[in-house]
């Protein structure tokens, strides 16, 4: 039996982690999975500080390269058990769109097959709890360029246009027990 592929999505400091970690600790034999993983989490840093601003195609290639080969990874953890994944295809498209890219959510074309999630869980939160949990641990680039209202708007405008393909989980507080038990009522494959 192949497991099920789980995108957790949302901004940073939504519980994306927090949430991927608790749902696989209630499943035995599932696996956490963040993208860009290795060895593109090593260049991340550069891409983004030295590309980003001079080509946004260049940094979407980049980021959609990763989440190809991610694809290849997950896929034999899929024949473990199932996968719950912080980061995918939509939030390359998301973030690049919001930047002004013409870019769409498309997981096989003729140069590429990337696995489809099963379920795309979008996580919100507070704006002011999220903003108190990326302080506590340190802002990154992406962090401070989603302090700006018109960016974080166009972002969430973004998930908006796909939201046929998300499933809505509040976290509030910090408690991720709650968002947990919400994420599970759309785990519903087994019914």
């Amino acid at each position: 039996m192949t497991g099920k592929l789980i995108v957790i999505t949302g901004l940073d400091g939504s519980g994306t982690t927090s949430l991927a970690e608790a749902l696989s600790a209630r499943d035995p034999g599932s696996s956490v999975f963040k993208t860009p993983n290795s060895p593109y989490d090593a260049m991340r840093k550069v891409i983004d500080a030295e590309v980003r601003e001079v080509s946004q195609a260049a940094h979407y290639l980049f980021y959609l390269s990763s989440v190809v080969f991610a694809s290849t990874q997950i896929e034999k953890l899929l024949e473990k058990g199932n996968v719950y994944c912080v980061r995918y295809l939509i939030d390359t498209v998301v973030s690049h769109r919001a930047a002004g890219l013409d870019v769409e959510l498309e997981y096989s074309n003729k140069l590429y097959s990337i696995r489809k999630p099963d379920l795309t869980l979008m996580l919100k939160v507070d704006e002011s709890l999220r903003q108190d949990r990326i302080t506590e641990r340190g802002k990154g680039l992406l962090d401070k360029l989603l302090d700006d209202d018109t960016l974080r708007g166009k972002f969430n405008a973004e998930f908006r246009r796909f939201g046929d393909d998300l499933r809505v989980v509040m976290n509030e507080g910090n408690n991720i027990d709650m968002a947990v038990e919400a994420a599970i009522q759309h785990m519903n494959w087994d019914q």
